[in-house]
């Protein structure tokens, strides 16, 4: 359900905004977490993570044990090429995040939801 914020419960929200350079505060998480979604580049700002982010944000899942689903949707508009387009360029990713993607953005399919997902076989 919802609470009187709007928000749902049991959900760890981590804003994103130009206060925090649109990357989350990661103290927030702990082991009640199970999954933490991470959209780069982000919709609407278009902000991307750094790679030194993309570490910070494994190393948190390692210790709360919790599975990043990383959305990259957006990533083929990437134009800085000292920015991550896949997480999976970061050492340690391949245990703990799935990586999702699509052909609607960079393909210009509206409408159309075809995607995939990548799910190594090291995840932990």
């Amino acid at each position: 359900g919802l609470n009187k914020d709007g928000r749902y419960e049991n959900i760890v929200y981590m804003d994103c905004n130009p206060a925090n350079n649109f990357f989350p505060d990661l103290s927030i998480l702990d082991s009640s977490v199970d999954y933490i979604f991470f959209c780069s580049p982000a919709n609407p700002s278009g902000a991307v993570a750094t790679k030194d982010q993309l570490a910070a944000l494994i190393a948190k899942a390692k210790e709360i044990g919790a599975f990043i689903v990383f959305d990259g949707a957006y990533s083929a508009f990437i134009q800085d090429d000292s920015l991550p387009k896949s997480i999976y360029e970061v050492p340690g990713a391949r245990e703990v995040a799935f990586e999702t993607n699509s052909f609607s953005k960079n393909l210009g399919f509206t409408g159309v939801r075809l995607g995939w997902t990548v799910c190594p076989k090291d995840l932990k």
